[in-house]
């Protein structure tokens, strides 16, 4: 089965053969789709042993290889990455983007109610499958759950979960997207709204205010891209940006209403958990 993405004259097909997608064995709380590409077979050996011992279905999805994509790269906007982003084209970035869309595809392809989504490049704390649950107790205020990060944030606590575990609201942007759990309302979003590319995927999956939806993560993070020790695939030589001009006239003005729009929607998720009466600490010590 497939899923074809208009995109205005542009279109891509990611698709998913049957063989792909299978059921998750009996006791497995969910299937956990880990993005590798074909060559990348160090990264797959060290994810799929960080997953050993764990009860998720580990399901590997073959990562799309932005370096060979023929351009112009459908399903992706040149211009308004430009512009959104202020940089000139990554084939990197765009690979890491359409794998993500690929994994969600698969996703939906099933009966599944939540989905884990994990780059090949993470290493699970030994608590993570327990950080993971005990956060699922609460799904009904987040469809999105991210579990790593390049930095903290700027976090305002909502519950405790397990352990030191805390379940969290974001104020500032959250960057990487290692590893993540969302519910099939934010796959269709995200696969319905976020196609062409306009932004790398860590940037848009971080507006989810704009789809509709709501989003936490867990401190600690209960996992790591770091660890491993691998080099970015996605970052390859010097980062370029455009002209200061540019970025002054188009980027700067989206990114300050980016970040205002992000405070006033995540105060709003964060009054509503707490003023609705969720219990802090509620899982402590479960």
């Amino acid at each position: 089965m497939g899923y074809l993405f208009a995109a205005g004259s542009e279109a891509i097909l990611l698709a998913t053969r049957e063989g792909e997608v299978h059921q998750p064995t009996k006791n497995s709380p969910m299937r956990a789709y880990i993005i590798n590409l074909d060559r990348a077979k160090d990264r797959w050996a060290s994810v799929e042993q960080s997953f050993t011992g764990t009860k998720f279905d580990v399901c590997r999805v073959a990562a799309v290889d932005g370096s060979v994509l023929a351009t112009p790269i459908a399903g992706y906007s040149e211009g308004m990455y430009r512009w959104f982003h202020g940089r000139p084209t990554s084939v990197g970035h765009v690979g890491c983007y359409f794998s993500h869309i690929k994994s969600l595809v698969a996703f939906l392809a099933t009966e599944d109610e939540h989905a884990l989504i994990v780059e090949d490049d993470v290493t699970l704390s030994g608590d993570f499958e327990e950080a993971v649950q005990s956060a699922l107790r609460f799904s009904k205020h987040w469809n999105v759950l991210r579990l790593t990060g390049l930095s903290n944030g700027t976090p305002a606590k909502v519950a405790g979960l397990c352990a030191d575990y805390g379940l969290y609201v974001g104020f500032g942007r959250l960057k990487g997207t290692g590893a993540y759990v969302l519910d099939r309302k934010a796959a269709r979003a995200w696969v319905g709204q976020l196609m062409p590319m306009r932004l790398p995927i860590d940037h848009a999956v971080d507006r989810e205010w704009f789809q509709g939806l709501r989003a936490m993560y867990v401190l600690p993070f209960p996992a790591s891209q770091n660890e491993a020790g691998f080099r970015s695939s996605i970052h390859i030589g010097k980062t370029q940006k455009l002209s200061a001009l540019r970025r002054y006239i188009a980027t700067y003005p989206y990114q300050a209403f980016n970040e205002v729009t992000r405070c006033l929607f995540r105060t709003v998720s964060y009054l509503r958990m707490r003023l609705g009466g969720a219990p802090v600490l509620a899982v402590k010590g479960a």
